[in-house]
């Protein structure tokens, strides 16, 4: 059994996200990126649909309630799904190369809807042994609980566990819960600090 896993974020690491352009189109309104950042970490209808705790209809009327957001129920799932891009640079041939050495794990925020359209348009899923999605474990990052559970299914303890995140709230979670985890934002780093590694 290999003894160090690689543990990766989805969003923002592995593939390039068009978070802001649509973010905006969902609240339907104007506001600078960092405004529109806060605003979007603080909605309970997006952690609450993350944590898999309510289904697309009912994230979609909580979201309206929260926000004032007047679109209709396709067009927001097409500016929601718009969100996901293309995957970043070398992706799969750095995950690949990764795989041949650690065991590969992915540890991401998401939802039925971002991971569907993934598997039908990407190969990024399979280089990884586990994938732990927030939806499906009903916990979110930054919470503790998710990382102490990630280390309960793996086995492993968390100085095992090599944690790769592109939101410094998520890896000072994980370094608190005892992870090694380090901030990025592309593969490219990932595989730079691990052929660093002991």
């Amino acid at each position: 059994m290999t003894e160090r896993i690689i543990l990766c974020d989805l969003g923002g690491v592995l593939i390039d996200l068009h978070w802001e352009q649509h973010a905006r189109a969902l609240f339907g309104q104007e506001c600078d990126s960092e405004a529109l950042k806060r605003r979007w970490l603080q909605l309970q209808s997006t952690r609450l649909y993350e944590a898999g705790k309510t289904d697309f209809t009912g994230f979609y009327r909580a979201f309206a309630a929260e926000t004032g957001s007047c679109l209709n129920l396709n067009d927001f799932e097409r500016e929601f799904a718009g969100i996901i891009g293309p995957l970043k640079p070398d992706c799969l041939a750095i995950l690949e190369e990764l795989s041949g050495y650690d065991e590969l794990a992915m540890l991401s925020n998401t939802n039925p809807v971002h991971v569907e359209l993934l598997r039908r348009t990407t190969g990024v899923f399979k280089p990884f042994k586990h994938l732990f999605f927030s939806y499906e474990m009903g916990m979110v990052k930054p919470d503790r609980e998710i990382y102490e559970e990630v280390c309960r299914l793996l086995r492993r303890e968390p100085q095992q566990i090599h944690f790769f995140d592109d939101s410094l709230a998520n890896v000072e979670a994980a370094q608190h819960a005892g992870l090694n985890a380090y901030l990025v934002n592309r593969p490219a780093q990932i595989k730079e600090i691990v052929a660093r590694l002991p």
